[in-house]
């Protein structure tokens, strides 16, 4: 019996420690990831100031017949602004039509950078969303077997180097099992590989799906057993799961939408657990976990 109190005890030490460690790598990325975006946000400002050069290519054009060169600079009316008064930099060793090419040309840049740039911030922003998907996931885990999952998630993603000679394995994690007060089953998925097969192996086309709105948490199944209607409490406590099972756990309330499993789409190249829907119904929960567990 001692044995097994040390044994439990040493188990314990050491997920925790697994934990910390995995936090301690996701805080560092989502960081990494936060001032990339933020710097991304700042380029794109700056290249969406484009289009005052293609203003000054365009008056250049217009009326630049009139420098007669070695001009630094040029005032005219702007008849794209009320005709109110511009002045524009002008390179003195280039003629009005070269001056306005450089513009033309710096805009044209400037817009391939823009098209650039929103497509990376794009990709950063589900960088983030992905990461802090992540967070979330180890605060509902604590068995070594999600863990290990987690881990798994971060080395496919190339947040932890893979080792060139390590072989993948199957990693045999069950997601939590809940009966409701009413006898249906509800599972909770601990990381989004779970929360991925869920949704799309183990729920059924008339199974309800549950996620906290807008925040990172887990998908939520309720097992409807092909019935039509299911009990008003089945759907709160499945919805109180969500709440709890998610960023927002610590809330007096959570806002959670739900939907038959049947309209949930899974986005094409995205990570694991993020989905699609429309039509959905929401209702407000208190988050707790105080159901039977098997």
């Amino acid at each position: 019996m001692l044995y097994d109190f040390y044994s439990s005890r040493e188990a314990f030490v050491l997920n925790r420690q697994k934990s910390s460690d995995l936090r301690r790598i996701v805080n560092t990325a989502l960081e990494r990831a936060s001032k990339k975006y933020d710097l991304q946000e700042k380029q794109l400002q700056d290249a969406d100031k484009k289009d005052i050069y293609r203003v000054y290519g365009d008056l250049l054009n217009t009326y630049g017949y009139s420098l007669k060169g070695g001009e630094s600079s040029f005032t005219t009316e702007n008849f794209y602004d009320d005709n109110k008064e511009i002045t524009i930099p002008l390179d003195k060793n280039k003629s009005a039509k070269e001056n306005a090419k450089k513009y033309y040309d710096k805009y044209a840049k400037l817009s391939r950078t823009t098209k650039a740039l929103s497509e990376e911030i794009l990709k950063t922003k589900n960088d983030i969303e992905h990461l802090q998907s992540i967070q979330t996931a180890l605060e509902v885990s604590s068995d070594d077997e999600s863990l290990s999952q987690i881990r798994q998630e971060l080395v496919d993603f190339g947040y932890i180097k893979k080792h060139s000679s390590a072989k993948k394995q199957k990693i045999a994690s069950h997601p939590y099992h809940y009966i409701s007060s009413d006898g249906y089953d509800i599972y909770v998925g601990k990381n989004n590989y779970q929360n991925e097969e869920l949704t799309f192996k183990v729920a059924t086309g008339n199974d309800w799906w549950f996620h906290a709105k807008g925040i990172p948490g887990s998908h939520v199944i309720l097992k409807s057993n092909n019935e039509e209607e299911l009990p008003d409490r089945a759907y709160e406590e499945a919805a109180a799961l969500a709440a709890f099972y998610s960023k927002a756990k610590d809330a007096d309330k959570v806002e959670v939408d739900y939907i038959q499993k049947k309209n949930i789409k899974k986005v094409a190249g995205a990570a694991p657990g993020f989905v699609i829907y429309h039509s959905n119904w929401s209702m407000v929960a208190t988050p707790k976990a105080n159901l039977q567990q098997k």
